[in-house]
């Protein structure tokens, strides 16, 4: 490997290690101080593609793992945008914004283009793969806000309207987010 090849290398590592100190901002907006990574956000997707696949081998595992690991890459450079910046942004202006981002952070990349391509397929929902990907987005969302309230915060109710909204192609998803939601502290 040349010089310049660990260079790009070693530039997307640096930003790759970045999202593990990256707070989610939603969580930390509604007063949680410890709120979870981008990246340990990132990690429970790649599990939890893993856990809801286990018995059906008509999935793409290492798509489904690749798909979860490259979706909120973007974020490396663009940081954690919130639903209420979202909201006033629009959401086309933001994945324009995220598929820059990636093309900067994979251009120089040897086989960067493969990634680009991945978070295309992730942010279109092309796949069934990419669709379950952005489907466990959210069921990773709610876990998370599960343990949130156990651990005593209470304003999260708004992540729990319409929670299994979206998820009507994966039905074991759905049945599993209504059963979290019954989990709820009272």
């Amino acid at each position: 490997m040349d010089a310049q090849t660990a260079a790009t290398y070693a530039r997307l590592a640096e930003r790759i290690i970045s999202l593990k100190m990256l707070p989610r901002a939603g969580w930390l907006q509604r007063g949680i101080s410890a709120a979870e990574s981008v990246a340990e956000h990132s990690f429970g997707i790649a599990a939890l593609a893993l856990v809801f696949t286990a018995a059906d081998d008509t999935f793409d595992r290492e798509r489904l793992l690749a798909l979860a690991l490259v979706h909120d890459l973007a974020e490396a450079l663009l940081g954690d945008l919130p639903l209420s910046a979202r909201r006033l942004i629009g959401e086309s202006v933001k994945r324009d914004a995220e598929r820059r981002a990636m093309v900067e952070l994979c251009d120089a990349l040897p086989g960067g283009d493969h990634l680009v391509l991945l978070w295309d397929e992730y942010a279109a929902g092309t796949t069934r793969e990419a669709r379950f990907v952005k489907a466990l987005d959210r069921v990773e969302m709610l876990a998370q806000a599960l343990a949130y309230e156990r651990a005593g915060n209470r304003s999260l109710d708004e992540f729990w309207v319409d929670a299994t909204g979206g998820l009507a192609e994966f039905p074991h998803l759905a049945a599993f987010v209504t059963w979290l939601a019954a989990q709820r502290p009272t």
